[in-house]
């Protein structure tokens, strides 16, 4: 690797937009879980005159509407993943994450200040919209502002961000807990209403941030597109900004090429998308991507944790506190690790087929010990359970939680990127979705073998991902599209060292914003 490559690719601005940023992922996090503590609160139940577990009306009245909560959230998710496609491309990266934090406030707000059920459900619909725009654009925004050699760490902020937010939500649901023999309102209110937070300071700093550079450059605006890159890539050891200039003349030639080919077809992005076969393909295992590893079940547990900490024999405040513990192991120790490996272990696939393969074996285990054990005082048996749900974890949050947003933000050419998170994203409620609904309605008229449908789905999926995911590790976004079947037009990561350094030289003294391509003899026309 050359001096200039093994540079600092990342700029502390870049650090900078990449944690702010950030706050929109945590949004994500506190609102997709939040109904988890709020279902343990008795304080809810019986604001809205619902049936606790274990009393008469909990299966038929309570069920359905937690299910209600929990679907609106992720129909809404898929309206604000679907908006995306069109709306990213059309107003850019910042202001459709300017648009997803005030649903986010909107929709917190109206749940915090829920005068009845109905105001509460209309709360978690809006959310999930808002949601589903930040959970599509906040991976997308990352991936296309950071160089292939840290993209694992600074796009793997937002599931670490995210499970941030599960995390901060468990533990103020458990706090909270406790207040509600003197003011049991509160006690749900108040994590309800702290959905606002986030997305608050996000909206009121976000005009701040700088627009994607590549979206910037599909429409023109070379020179403001420029600037953003080398303030990205600025760095003591690359004094003439060969780093961005590399990035800047790489991204533009592609755009170039791609714009050509889909104009000889005389088809729209749109047409192309489903016409063309590596398009096809990339939106077909985008959206099995997102798909697959919710399927996997770690929204189930997340979501429903009460309720199986429950069935385990625990009582009172520990299945809150054990929801709380179980995804600070995630926000501590699992999603940062798994950031943190992706630059290092050189397959996305890889890690992704690792940690498939874990959910299924510690699935299994889980629901072995949940048939053989749930409902008794068999507390070495129920304890085990327990043991498997933190395992379980161990290998989701570390290698599909990072893996999924990671890959997905990848894969895509930048003129199909907007439709391709918007398909993959909405795959990934429509999982939700699914199972969301159907998980409450399963554990209580089926119980353990409703973790069948994870069980079954992992075995389906592993032989998926080996047979058709490509690798995308360390290439650049536009150099990824080679491993779809498409033509690359300039190389730079995957190019020989005596390749890489003509064209840096070429590129050292040359006006790459008003210049043309790179001829064969290495001028630039």
């Amino acid at each position: 690797m050359s001096a200039i490559q093994s540079g600092a690719q990342t700029s502390r601005y870049n650090r900078l937009v990449t944690v702010f940023v950030a706050l929109g992922s945590f949004t994500y996090g506190y609102q997709a879980s939040i109904i988890g503590s709020t279902i343990g609160q008795p304080g809810w139940y019986e604001f809205f005159d619902l049936p606790q577990q274990g009393q008469p009306g909990y299966e038929g009245k309570t069920t359905h509407n937690i299910a209600t909560a929990n679907g609106l959230f992720s129909a809404g998710g898929a309206v604000g993943s679907l908006f995306m496609m069109w709306s990213a491309e059309h107003f850019g990266r910042v202001k459709n994450i300017q648009l997803g934090a005030f649903l986010a406030i909107l929709g917190g707000a109206l749940q915090g200040g829920a005068a009845n059920l109905e105001m509460f459900q209309a709360g978690r619909f809006l959310s999930g919209t808002g949601i589903g725009v930040l959970v599509t654009m906040c991976p997308m925004y990352l991936s296309e502002m950071s160089s292939p050699f840290v993209r694992g760490w600074l796009v793997g902020h937002h599931p670490i961000f995210l499970v941030f937010g599960y995390m901060f939500s468990s533990w103020i649901g458990y706090g909270c807990y406790f207040a509600t023999a003197t003011n049991p309102t509160f006690a749900w209110r108040f994590p309800l209403c702290f959905q606002v937070l986030c997305p608050l300071i996000l909206l009121a700093g976000s005009s701040w941030l700088p627009e994607s550079p590549r979206w910037l450059i599909s429409k023109g605006h070379t020179e403001v597109a420029f600037e953003v890159i080398k303030k990205l890539r600025m760095s003591p050891t690359d004094p003439n900004d060969i780093v961005a200039k590399e990035e800047f003349y790489q991204t533009k030639e592609q755009l170039k090429l791609d714009a050509t080919k889909l104009a000889a077809t005389g088809h729209s992005i749109w047409v192309a998308a489903w016409k063309k076969k590596s398009y096809r393909k990339r939106l077909i295992i985008g959206f099995m991507t997102q798909w697959g590893a919710e399927f996997a079940g770690p929204l189930i547990i997340n979501n429903y944790a009460v309720i199986l900490y429950t069935n385990l024999g625990q009582t009172g405040h520990m299945p809150l506190l054990l929801s709380a513990l179980w995804l600070t192991t995630a926000g501590l120790i699992y999603n940062p690790l798994g950031a943190w490996l992706h630059d290092k272990i050189n397959s996305r696939r890889g890690m992704y087929m690792f940690g498939i393969a874990g959910c299924l074996l510690t699935t299994s285990l889980l629901a072995a010990m949940t048939a053989s054990f749930s409902g008794t005082t068999n507390k070495a048996g129920n304890a085990m359970g327990i043991f498997f749900i933190f395992l379980y974890l161990a290998f989701q949050g570390t290698f599909c939680d990072t893996t999924m947003y990671i890959y997905v933000s990848e894969i895509f050419p930048t003129e199909l990127r907007p439709i391709g998170m918007g398909i993959s994203l909405f795959g990934q409620f429509a999982a939700s979705l699914i199972l969301l609904q159907t998980a409450p309605i399963g554990f209580a008229q089926v119980g353990w073998k409703y973790y069948l449908v994870i069980i079954v789905w992992c075995i389906v999926y592993l032989p998926m991902i080996y047979f058709f995911w490509p690798e995308t590790a360390r290439l650049s976004l536009e150099e990824v599209g080679k491993n779809f079947g498409d033509e690359v037009a300039v190389h730079v990561n995957d190019a020989s060292e005596e390749e890489k350094q003509k064209l840096d030289k070429v590129l050292e003294d040359a006006d790459v914003v008003h210049s043309g391509s790179v001829s064969q003899e290495g001028k630039v026309a």
